[in-house]
């Protein structure tokens, strides 16, 4: 086992201690990416083993250092013999489909790649079971490009049955959700250095950030468009990430100069690229108060702490269901938001935001009610 090897299934992660890490080569390592064992809540089973069948508890995968989302598998009874991996290869972790999480998890150990000299690839687990493997990763091939690792440099593989490498690297991981949001250095270093290094920064100085686009679903916040158009009367581009390509994501964040936004999965992006000297608000969506993890990254990586805009009155949510925290529809205190964005400079210092009126919240309620397809309910925020 590598000197780095989670211990009793718990991550040593220390955002100011660099990761200490010599590259060890494992020779033909099984890597399985299912198992009978099925999803246990968040965790499921898939791993590594050794060319003797031993279990490599390196290939687990984290999202927070407290205990792995991976469990040991079980290896399949198979009559077909599994595919070869020639070459050295990078261990990646899980692939994810949902961009934060594959910004948070899936690049977690890129940083290796520092480390390792010319190899044929990139290795992961899949997170969804589909038929064609490119399905799980064609569509972030333009973020890898973005870092330089382009399909013509090296591989990406997310095999859905399990896979014999020839020669496997497998770091840590330096990057996750909640205590691992900071970074460790390698990670933080290596991103900075390589995401969009050859990209120019285009687009307007000052971008409030959007969610009003995204399926209502995900979460969202009442009359979101209202502060979209006091913000583009002060002089903001309305920006809607998910509708841009990542090139044009990393060049908007780069000219900005200042960035306001609800807190959102594009934060994530936007810390890894902006300089230092952005000044950057983010707005509390929520009850979920996942705004904690963006005002850490932002912290550590750009060496001061974001403007915390804390806003929300309450929330609705459907009727006669038990709340999911990310799923609720809140209701803002425009006046709070607009006189902190005053102070401390995103504004003019004498900007006043009003009230929406009482009309003006039934009807944004009553829109999102038909957009989720179920009656809301407004539940009023816990002291």
């Amino acid at each position: 086992m590598d000197a780095a090897a989670p211990t009793d299934l718990a991550l040593e992660f220390d955002p100011d201690v660099p990761l200490n890490w010599t590259p060890e080569w494992h020779d033909d390592v099984t890597l399985i990416p299912w198992s009978v064992e099925g999803d246990r809540g968040a965790r499921r089973a898939a791993g590594l083993f050794d060319a003797q069948g031993g279990f490599l508890p390196q290939g687990h995968c984290w999202r927070y250092p407290a205990g792995p989302i991976t469990m040991e598998p079980v290896a399949p009874d198979t009559t077909e013999a599994p595919e070869r991996l020639p070459g050295r290869w990078l261990f990646g972790g899980l692939f994810y489909g949902h961009f934060g999480h594959f910004l948070c998890e899936t690049t977690a150990r890129l940083w290796a790649l520092e480390h390792l000299g010319p190899i044929a690839g990139v290795v992961f687990y899949p997170k969804q079971k589909l038929t064609h493997e490119r399905r799980q990763y064609r569509h972030q091939l333009p973020f890898f490009a973005a870092m330089g690792l382009t399909e013509d440099k090296i591989e990406i593989r997310v095999p859905q049955k399990p896979v014999i490498i020839e020669q496997l690297a497998i770091p840590e991981p330096g990057f996750g959700i909640e205590r691992m949001i900071e970074g460790r250095p390698d990670y933080r270093a290596f991103m900075q250095a390589n995401l969009g290094k050859g990209i120019e920064p285009q687009g307007g100085t000052h971008l409030y950030v959007s969610r009003s686009r995204l399926p209502a679903k995900r979460g969202s916040v009442l009359l979101e468009t209202l502060i979209e158009e006091r913000m583009e009367t002060a002089g903001y581009t309305i920006f809607h990430p998910q509708d841009h390509a990542i090139d044009a994501q990393i060049a908007a964040y780069k000219a900005a100069t200042h960035i306001v936004s609800l807190d959102a999965s594009s934060l994530h992006l936007a810390a890894m690229v902006v300089g230092a000297d952005t000044k950057v608000a983010i707005i509390n969506r929520g009850p979920s108060n996942n705004i904690e993890d963006y005002v850490a990254q932002f912290t550590r990586w750009q060496g001061r702490a974001p403007t915390r805009i804390e806003a929300v009155t309450g929330f609705y949510f459907s009727e006669g269901r038990r709340v999911v925290r990310r799923e609720t529809h809140a209701v803002l205190d425009f006046r709070t938001i607009g006189a902190a964005l005053a102070r401390d400079g995103f504004l003019p210092a004498k900007a006043r935001w009003t009230a929406p009126t009482a009309t003006q919240i039934k009807t944004a309620v009553a829109a999102m009610a038909e957009r989720v397809e179920e009656p809301l309910v407004h539940h009023q925020m816990e002291a």
